[in-house]
């Protein structure tokens, strides 16, 4: 009788001890993965910082290249230049101007 109560606090204390062993294991497990999770954290932060830096350097196309965009003119700016009998634009009028064809001016 007394060898199998001894038995049984054997084994349960053997089971305590492995519990208690497992939640240590679980512990530094969770400790790992949120310490891996908070380098990973920092390293993307780092690489959305030098991305965003490369985009600020970055010069973008000058609006005058573009072909289809046309300055806007001030009243009484020139805006046209006549080659011979054709008239080139130079930049476009205000909404209330319109470019006088005779003076090559905006009124």
């Amino acid at each position: 009788m007394e060898s199998i109560r001894l038995c049984l606090l054997c084994l349960a204390s053997s089971g305590l001890i492995l519990l208690d062993a497992t939640e240590l294991a679980l512990g530094l497990q969770l400790d790992e993965n949120l310490s891996r999770q908070s380098r990973e954290k920092s390293e993307l932060v780092e690489a959305l910082q030098e991305v965003l830096e490369k985009l600020g350097n970055r010069e973008l196309p000058a609006v005058e290249t573009r072909l289809s965009w046309v300055p806007l003119c001030q009243p009484g700016e020139p805006c046209a230049v006549r080659r011979g009998v054709r008239i080139g634009k130079r930049c476009s009028c205000p909404r209330s101007t319109t470019c006088n064809l005779v003076t090559l001016r905006c009124s």
